[in-house]
């Protein structure tokens, strides 16, 4: 089981490969309904915990989901462990949004700078998580500043990552997204994955604050 959370290093080559297998295809596809649940509650969480001084998007508390999917279920574990790092890093990540000033027109080239510096050690369920976070608080950001229906768009960011970085693969050799939850439902890999989502958000603020 520890070789499934710790981190595998990226194919090699895997930019470079042939097309998504159908399976990667699928996991790539199945990434929509995981992040927009991780999204969605991730939103309500903060919504219950800070009420009225919580950001709010429309967008985000009107998604259709399906509470009894599968793909549902993943996005919502993942936003409840992604929650410890939120609460330690949620001040940094706020000022690194702020000094990066992310627009429509950048955003692409922003998340890609982001999913390098996470992923360039290896792929694991925590970093993987992560990766989500920041879709979310780079949507929230973005409707912040006055530009509504980004959310798209952003998770069209999430699935190309997931293909460019070739996460996808990972996913796929892992059994699918549903292999999430039987990490996250698991106490003791739910402590590991917290301590790998504190140390790589230390790392990825760190690191762009020094290179700023």
């Amino acid at each position: 089981m520890a070789s499934d959370q710790g981190p595998g290093p990226p194919e090699e080559g895997c930019r470079e490969a042939a097309p998504p297998s159908e399976a990667e295809q699928q996991v790539a596809r199945d990434t929509e309904e995981v992040f927009l649940s991780y999204v969605y509650y991730r939103h309500q969480q903060e919504q219950e915990a800070e009420g009225a001084a919580a950001p709010t998007d429309p967008e985000m508390d009107a998604l259709p989901l399906d509470p009894n999917s599968t793909l549902a279920q993943v996005g919502r574990q993942l936003s409840i462990i992604g929650d410890d790092i939120n609460q330690r890093y949620n001040t940094e990540f706020q000022s690194l949004l702020q000094q990066l000033q992310p627009t429509a027109d950048n955003a692409y080239e922003l998340f890609l700078k982001i999913a390098s510096s996470l992923f360039e050690s290896g792929i694991n369920w925590g970093r993987v998580a992560v990766l989500l976070g920041f879709g979310y608080r780079l949507a929230l950001h973005v409707y912040q500043h006055g530009l509504s229906g980004f959310l798209g768009r952003v998770t069209r960011l999430v699935i190309d990552c997931m293909l460019h970085y070739c996460i996808v693969q990972w996913i796929v050799d892992k059994g699918g997204w549903k292999a999430a939850l039987n990490l996250v439902n698991d106490p003791f890999w739910k402590v590991v994955m917290i301590l790998a989502l504190v140390l790589v958000g230390k790392y990825v603020v760190r690191r762009f604050f020094k290179s700023s």
